[in-house]
Order: C-alpha cells, then structure tokens, then sequence
C-alpha cells in the first residue's frame, strides 16, 4: 500500500493594523491607552506575527511598547521623519533584515500649521522581513522568503468646500502603489496597512488596487460587501459586514460630552467608516479570516470624571479608531495563485508573475488623475506668483519705511515706521520662504507626478490598442464604480464630515 503523501505545513501570519491616537498634549489619557494598548498586542492568543501602529508619535510610548512586547514580538522599529516624527511603528515576529522610510512628496502644506501633516512628514515606513516558507513547491522542504511591510497614514481632508488636498492623497495612494507594484514583481509577499483617510470606492483606493496589483483583504474575504449604505444601519452591523474602524458609535470617543453611557449595538450608526485598510497580494497570499478589533473598553486607573469620551465607570475605548487583523495563509512557492480582486463582487481574471505589468487603471480613471492635477496646479501657481510678488513688494516698502524713519522729524512717527517695518519685514520674509522654498518645491512635485501620469497613460493606451493591456472597472456590492464628478464631490463629502468628526474629539 502507497502511504499518502504528507501535506506541508501552513504558514499563516497574524497581522494588526492600529491607528492608537497618541499625540503628545492632544490625545486625552495617552499613556493609560497606549500601555494598555501594548499589554493587549503581548498578550494576545493567538500571537500576532506583524503590528503596525499609525499615530505612535512619542518615543518613550515606544520604548513602553517594546518592553511589553518584546517576548512575542522581538523585532521592532520606530520610524523617524519630518520635523514632529511621522507617528509609525513595525514590530514583527520576524526578523526585519531592511528597512527604508519613504517620505510622501505630497504632503500638505506648512502654512497649514494647526494641522500638522506637513511637519510630520508622512509618508510610508517599510520593512522586509525574513520569513520561513511552509515548503516549497508543494514538498516539504522548507525555504526563506521575504514579505514587504509598507505601514502608512495618508493625508486627511480637511475643508468643508472643495478638498484642496485631494490631489496630495492621490499622488500618495500613487506612491505608495507604486512600491507595491515593485514588491509583487519582484516575487515576495507584500502587505500594505494603515490609516489610508479613504473610503473602500474612492479614488486612492482604486489606484492602489489597480496599479499596486494588490487586493482589499476585506473584500478578499467578503466580496459581497455592499457600498455606502445610504439608510442609516445599525452598529454591529457596520463593524461585522462593513468593517467600519472610525465615527462608531461604540467608540467612546464621539460621544456627545453629555452622553456617559454607550448606546446599543443594534442602534442606528449613520456615520461610521472604513477608513482603515491591510492590502495583500492575491498571487502569494490568501485571506482566511478578518475582522475589526480593539473594540471592547478599557477601565482608566483612578476615578476620572465622566464626559469627554469616558464612560460611567471610567470606561474608555482604546483609541478614536478601530483595529484591523487579518489571518493570511501564505502560498508555497510553485503553488497556483487566487483571483485579484479588489473592490468587485465578481472575479477578475487570474493573474500571474508574467501577466500582472498588463493591469492597468481604466483611461477614465487616469484623465480624472490629469485633470484634478492641473486644476490643483492652477491654484498653486497662483498662490506661488502671489506669494512671490508680497516678497518683492514688501521690499521695497521695506526701503521706504526705512527713509521714513530718517527724515521723520516727529518721534511718534518714527516709531509708528519702525513697527511697521518689523511688521512688512517679517511678512515679507515668511511669503518669500514659503513661495520660493515650499511652493517652488510643491509644484515641481506636481510636474513629476503629472509626467508619470502621462508615460503611464501613453503605455496604456498602447497596451489597449493591441488587446494586451486590461483595464480593472469593477463594481463594489451592487453599486456600479465610475468616477464621475458628481461622485468625486460625493465621496469627498463623506470624508470631510468623517475628519470634521475626528477634529471635534482632538480639540
């Protein structure tokens, strides 16, 4: 008798995905959280393999998080960038063997001070970890193989108008796809976590999907999810089939400050999002479970007062958002891989190593790329030549004031000239840096991204003309996906209300 042939064992990883709302003087009961935070990660059954926190901005909270967590998780890193730190942290099971930080060239602007994003310098920390494949061709004779951690938080909206910053969270969403498109080609096991500021049939994430040649792990394990829900649905409902993680209502931190008790799981939860993703690679791994965590409430130390997102009892959630955590199987090399598919209730055609530099995003999508690029341009060049021009003429103000001064004959006056000249001094000054240092900066960036754009768009429509290329215009639920801009202007509502909400817990 033939003894059967015995089957390899699986490698899967545990993966979390955090937003731990940890500003320095912000965040309200930062310390209490983040310890708490940390005991949870360390203590977790089963143990997670990969962690990437969003909004980790203190070191010392770091140096907190890994000495809880070092036993579980002996690999870490804190990533540092911008002026404040850009708040991102890896830890792993696995041996990190490179790690790189990719600053977004996009990112905000300076003048925009209260908000922060510019200073932070966000951008995408990666880490290449060292993994131990299960076996290799279907055998069991075991390898090494490396998986590619790109931990990110794109830009928010800001604005109640028109989202000025659309354009800087585009140009990032293509950033960022553009180091998972390199890491898929390359053959190695890509995941990609965050905070991505976007909703699940947004722009960003249609580029990300596409052009990155990676899945949403949430609708890899629920392809049915439905779109934006326009009635108003309950709050289980939004966490367990939507995968919202930010403005529940069982997160205590948008409570009203008069509401001291959470209110049912089954009340109506109109304004809550996914607004955090974990993005894979279909072609090495497979989704096996998902769900939205760290949602129970955590017990503060002494006895705080109620209001403010604490709860009677001094019930708290952990932070503003909600976690995501995957369980992916990893494919042994030489196995067959699974459909790519992104945001679509139906499956796309398999895609393979060979074939994947043949996915492409749809025109449509591309020349609504282009043209929030150039309208976002116009306004820059416009802010760039006024700004330049305040620089010039406070100069010359600057001189008069100063022969003012000289042949003043009454003290008052003089001194009236000096302040004013401090005044169109500093002006002066602070319009030229930002005009010639920042705004100069910014629109070479955009004449970058706008090029990329056009090769892009030239090696597509060539691919199309010969039947080679496959534009990916898929549909999410039973809600058809287009780019219209109607739809834009839609979209970028419900995400301005959703950071007008987040605004209202920080201050």
């Amino acid at each position: 008798m033939t003894s059967p042939t015995p089957t390899p064992p699986t490698l899967t990883l545990n993966v979390l995905s955090l937003n731990c709302w940890g500003l320095r003087f912000i965040s309200h009961h930062r310390f209490a959280r983040l310890s708490e935070i940390s005991r949870r990660i360390a203590s977790a059954s089963p143990s997670y393999d990969i962690v990437c926190l969003q909004e980790f901005w203190v070191y010392s909270d770091y140096l907190h998080l890994r000495s809880v967590t070092l036993g579980v998780l002996p690999y870490g890193k804190f990533y540092h960038s911008g002026v404040l730190g850009g708040g991102l942290v890896i830890l792993s099971r696995y041996r990190i063997v490179e790690s790189n930080m990719w600053q977004y060239v996009l990112n905000g602007r300076p003048t925009a001070f209260w908000r922060g994003d510019w200073y932070v310098g966000k951008g995408v920390a990666g880490a290449v970890l060292e993994i131990e494949d299960a076996g290799v061709g279907g055998g069991m004779r075991k390898g090494k193989r490396r998986a590619e951690v790109f931990c990110t938080h794109l830009h928010a909206p800001y604005e109640k108008g028109e989202d000025s910053y659309l354009c800087h969270r585009t140009a990032q969403a293509w950033q960022l796809s553009k180091l998972l498109r390199a890491s898929v080609q390359r053959g190695h096991i890509p995941i990609a976590l965050g905070d991505f500021n976007m909703l699940p049939n947004s722009l960003a994430h249609h580029i990300i999907t596409t052009h990155g040649l990676v899945s949403d792990a949430w609708l890899s394990a629920h392809p049915q999810t439905p779109a934006i829900t326009v009635t108003p649905v309950h709050a289980s409902y939004n966490l367990t089939t939507l995968g919202a993680t930010c403005d529940s209502i069982l997160n205590t931190w948008r409570l009203a400050p008069t509401q001291l008790d959470l209110p049912s799981s089954e009340s109506p939860d109109p304004d809550a999002q996914r607004l955090d993703y974990i993005f894979h690679s279909p072609l090495v791994s497979r989704v096996r479970e998902i769900k939205v965590g760290f949602t129970e409430l955590y017990k503060l130390p002494g006895k705080p007062k109620p209001g403010k997102g604490i709860t009677r009892g001094g019930m708290v959630s952990l932070s503003d958002h909600f976690s995501v955590e995957v369980k992916l199987e990893i494919t042994p090399l030489g196995d067959s891989v699974g459909p790519l598919i992104s945001f679509d209730a139906v499956e796309v055609e398999e895609a393979t190593q060979e074939g994947s530099e043949d996915v492409y995003l749809s025109m449509d999508v591309i020349e609504e790329i282009q043209a929030l690029t150039m309208k976002y341009a116009r306004r820059e060049e416009w802010e760039f030549k006024w700004r330049i021009w305040h620089f010039w003429a406070s100069t010359l103000v600057l001189v008069a004031l100063h022969v003012a001064v000289w042949w003043s004959t009454y003290d008052g006056v003089a001194f009236l000239c000096v302040v004013l000249s401090w005044m169109v001094g500093v002006s002066g000054v602070v319009n030229g840096l930002i005009g010639f240092l920042f705004m100069g900066s910014e629109l070479n960036a955009l004449r970058e991204f706008d090029e990329e754009i056009r090769i892009y768009k030239e090696i597509a429509q060539e691919k199309f003309a010969k039947g080679k290329g496959r534009p990916r215009v898929q549909e999410l639920g039973a809600v058809e996906f287009g780019l219209s801009e109607q739809r834009i202007r839609r979209e970028e509502e419900i995400e301005r209300a959703a950071v007008d909400r987040h605004r209202g817990v920080v201050q």
